[in-house]
Formats: C-alpha cells, structure tokens, sequence
C-alpha cells in the first residue's frame, strides 16, 4: 500500500509508558500519544490542562519594558505609530493584533502591508518611504511585526529620519543586527530557547501583554484591555506558519480558536461563513480553509484587503472584503494547478531524478504569489526538499521547503556565493538569484543536501505513536481526547497501529471513500471510515492498520470511530 514504512515514536520507550500508566491511571494510548511528544512526567498535568496563567513573563525578552514605555509615550504626546508588516497570514494577524491593542489605549495607529511584487519582501527603505507617503504622517515610532531582524539598510534609514525602530519578529537573524530601538526576538536570546517557536503573532502579543503589564504596573492605562480576546489573531498567524503547537504556542492557539469560534469579531465570522466552515472549528480548518484566503489576497492581489477584513467593524464591510478574498483564492487555486502540473512534467521528465536528494524546478514568468505552495507539494509529494523558480529576465526568484529535519535555511549558508539573496525558516525559505546561475545552483544545492541526507531519508516513513489493541481504545481514551488537541505541527491528531482486525461490514462513500464497522479478535467493534479506498480493498482477510481515532458527530450523532490512514492485508 502506499507507505513504504512505518515508524513507531515509542520504540524502545515502554518503560516510560507503563509509569505515565501506572502513575497517572492514563489509558494506554494517551501515555503512547505523551511520550511520542517528548511530555515528561512533570508535564502531564500542564499538558493536559494548559492555562493561559502558564504563559510567561513577557518581560523575558530583554527590552521589551523599553519598547512598551516608548509605547505609552507616544500615547501621551499624540505621536502617531506606524506598524509595518508582511503579507502572509502570520504578519497580517500580527498587524491587526497590535493595532487593536495599541487603539484600544488610546494611540493614533497607522498600518502598512507591503504588497509582494510592487515592494518585495519585508521592511526596507523603499517601503519605508512609502509607508511615508500613504499616511503623511510625522511618525516618530515604528514597529515591525513578523519581519525586520534582517533590515539594516531600513532601519538605519529610519534613524536618519528620527524614527525609533522597535522590530518584532521571529525569523532567523543575519551575522549584523540593525541598530534599532528595540529588537523583540527570541532567536537572539539563547536563554529564551522555549520561546524561539513563536510566530510572528505570538511576539506580537509578547508586546502586546508588556505593553498592557507596563501600562497598568506605572498607572498609565490597559486597565480594561483583555488580552485573551485577541488570541483569535494569535491562532490564526500561529497555526498559519505553521510553527510548533507545543509549548506556548499550544496554550495561546487552544483558547485562540475557542475565541474564533465564537466569532466576536465580523471579519473572523464573514470568513468562515464565506469559506463554508461547518461544526466545531478546528487548526486544520485554518490550514486549509481560512489562511489560503488570508495569504491569497498577498500572492495575487493586495494583502491590505485581508487586514481590511480582520478589522472591519461592520458585518457588511465584513463581507465585501471576504467576496473579494474568495476572489483571490480562486485565482491562487488556478495558477497554484497550472505550475504545479509544469513542475511536475519538468521533474518526471528528468532521467536523473531517482538519484536526485533534492528537485529544482523553474519556468518563466510563473506567478511568483503560488510558488512557495507549489514547492511544499513537492517537497510532500517526493519527499525531497524542493525549490521551485520563476525566471523573470536576466533574474530568478523563488521558494523552497524542506522534508523531515533537513535545515534548509544552513544549506543555503553554504551556497550563498551563487545568491543574490536568501532568507526564511529551517523548513521554508526565499532566495534570488540570476538565471544563469541556475545550473550551477542546482548542482551545488544537491552535493550539500548529499552530505546531510542518507538514501534511507528518501523513503515515505508514517511515524505513529505506538501499538495498541482495539479495545485500548476506550471510552475514557474518547473522553480524554480534547485535552490532546489542539493537533496540529509537532503535536499531530494520535495515529496508532493496531493488528488482527477484519472489516466486517463495508459500504461505498461515493465513488471513492469507504466506510464500515472493524471488528478484533476479541469479538470488540468499531466503526470505521477511509478515504480514497473502495469497500473491495477491506474484503481481503486480515488486516495490519494505521488509524486515528475520532469522534464522528455527522448529523449532530457524536459516535467514536477509526480513520484509517494506512493498511496492510495481512492474510
């Protein structure tokens, strides 16, 4: 079947698992689910019961006192701030976040998104100027959110100009720091290792929760400001960046999609209603349902709409903005098909490309907003970290991403003579180069990704969180199950292996799908449902499965039952 090996988390761990059990009177697939996530046994209850009273002192991050008593004055002589931010779902969130905090308090706030072809990526002096020019404003004070720790020519500009610089970000700093007011960024502090899987809106809050601490600790205001109404922001640009779910990031998106789900902000609840969300809100949905329509407005058309909607105050406002998102996302979708559909005729036409650790692939004028999604299908769908190019003239630009633990942002360090530019995260990074470089860049690219990767690393390999008998899954299993979530990078939904099941029913979902009841040797049952397999693949015998349990609540019935992700006959 598809998967060509699987992998269990807890190989060699059950000792571990049997005192989780023992100790804490946990069914046996949570203890496999905590261990698999590296929960040790002092962590269970904080795990299981994350509170936003566990998020740590803002006051950490050396500075950010400095940054919020600049804040406050501003405030108090009516100096008007500029925010700037980036125009993917993480900065436009860590926009509209600090913007609502700061107005809430009194402060005259302006924002900028700069637009992905007119002004590049992040903050630089050209965008400064014309962050200028919109607002015709003497700014005084600016803030970057998800972007600036690689801004030197920017920031300098800006001291020129008068301007204090307080930067907000959380990607990975070059060799120079800009000489600014304030920088706020983990990566920068080794001490603040928990803290360095933030995003962009979650230093945003950082700033935010000093901000309303220093206010109220120096009798200045933020009295009335509560901070946990604007962790929808904080889970959107959280799970949208696709950043670890543990930790932090964990508590802050748990109660963030609480939050979302109520829908106290029309915006949030014209996007969902456009993007035909039903039932309880999940992160999966803003994977796949409410950041493509965040980020679409930045690949193809104007970010500032997406802000626009996140801050609307009316509901009809509110909708005209997310009609025109759907707009933009249908546009994303086709351009998105169009070059994924070249890139792949490009890499099966290649003779070299079963001894290949690494694709590159590149077309002229492909539309630069989709390629980075172009280069996460690739990179999934061959297992190879993948940079995917557009050749405009004499330059190339594009996107790349990773697979498993590859550092693509440190290969790139070792290829940067034949870059103009490059930047981003481990697992996804931007780059620049001109077109006849490409050739070479390629062949670089492969011999450093050669050194790291092993032939083993290119094989599909399903980990899961350990092996278990179909009546461990239990009703106290099912019952437990919420405090696991929310599921999403790093903290994946649980996937078990179980052996010596038979389908004993099976019926059609369609053309396609299959759905039916699993039964063991012990005469236990379960319903069960799988995607892409028809009921003849389960009439075989025996059957060897990887699965995830779910509560199904189709037509408001919550009934307890089997994902199948993976299978084996096995006689």
């Amino acid at each position: 079947m598809g998967i060509k090996k699987w992998r269990s988390a807890c190989q060699n761990l059950e000792n571990e698992v049997e005192s989780l059990i023992k100790k804490f009177s946990l069914p046996k697939p949570t203890a496999q689910f905590l261990v698999a996530r590296g929960v040790k046994e002092d962590g269970i209850n904080d795990f299981l019961n994350p509170k936003l009273a566990s998020l740590s002192d803002p006051y950490r991050f050396p500075g950010i006192d400095k940054a919020a008593d600049r804040l406050w004055n501003a405030i108090r002589n009516r100096e008007p701030i500029l925010i700037h931010g980036d125009y993917d779902t993480d900065g436009i969130t860590a926009t509209a976040l600090l913007s609502l905090v700061l107005r809430k308090n009194g402060a005259e706030v302006y924002s900028f998104i700069p637009h992905r072809f007119d002004d590049g990526y992040g903050f630089t002096p050209d965008s400064l100027h014309k962050a200028f020019a919109a607002y015709d404003r003497d700014f005084k004070v600016l803030v970057t959110v998800d972007c600036g720790i690689t801004s030197n020519d920017a920031v300098l500009e800006a001291k020129k100009m008068g301007i204090d610089t307080i930067i907000t970000d959380h990607h990975e700093t070059a060799q120079e720091l800009p000489e600014a007011f304030v920088i706020i960024n983990p990566k920068i502090q080794p001490e603040l290792e928990d803290l360095q899987v933030l995003s962009g809106a979650g230093i945003a809050f950082k700033l935010s929760h000093a901000f309303i601490k220093y206010g109220r600790e120096h009798n200045l205001g933020g009295f009335s400001t509560r901070l946990d109404e604007v962790l929808d922001y904080v889970a959107l640009g959280t799970v949208a960046d696709i950043v670890p779910l543990l930790g932090e990031n964990r508590i802050m998106v748990k109660y963030g999609i609480e939050v979302l789900r109520k829908q106290i902000r029309p915006g949030i609840r014209a996007l969902i209603e456009t993007s035909r969300l039903q039932g309880e809100l999940s992160p999966s949905d803003i994977t796949f349902k409410l950041a493509p329509r965040i980020n679409a407005a930045g690949r193809v058309g104007d970010a500032g709409i997406a802000l626009q909607l996140l801050e609307s105050e009316n509901i009809v406002d509110a909708y005209r903005y997310a009609a025109v998102l759907e707009k933009y996302n249908s546009i994303r979708q086709e351009k998105e098909q169009e070059i994924f559909q070249e890139a792949k005729e490009q890499i099966e036409q290649s003779p070299d490309l079963p001894s290949r650790y690494s694709l590159l692939v590149a077309g002229r004028e492909w539309h630069q907003g989709v390629i980075g999604i172009v280069a996460s299908r690739l990179a999934r769908d061959y297992n190879r970290p993948a940079i995917v190019l557009t050749i405009q003239n004499e330059h190339a630009y594009g996107s790349g991403r990773s697979v498993g633990t590859l550092n693509l942002i440190e290969i790139l360090g070792k290829v940067s003579p034949l870059l103009e530019r490059y930047g981003g995260h481990p697992m996804a990074v931007g780059i620049g180069l001109l077109s006849e470089k490409i050739e070479e860049f390629s062949n670089t690219l492969e011999t450093h990704v050669r050194k790291i990767m092993k032939p083993d690393d290119l094989l599909e390999v399903t980990g899961y969180d350990g092996e278990v008998e179909l009546e461990d899954i239990s009703s106290k299993f099912f019952d437990m199950l919420p405090q696991l979530a929310p599921f999403g990078h790093s903290n994946p939904k649980p996937l078990y292996r179980i052996t010596g099941l038979e389908a004993v029913k099976t019926m059609p979902i369609g053309d396609r799908h299959t759905r039916g009841i699993l039964q063991s040797r012990r005469g236990g049952s379960i319903d069960f449902i799988a995607f892409n397999h028809k009921p003849s693949e389960f009439q075989c015998g025996g059957l060897d499965l990887l699965c995830t349990p779910q509560i199904n609540d189709y037509y408001q019935t919550r009934k307890p039952q089997l994902q199948i992700i993976d299978f084996t006959i096995t006689g």
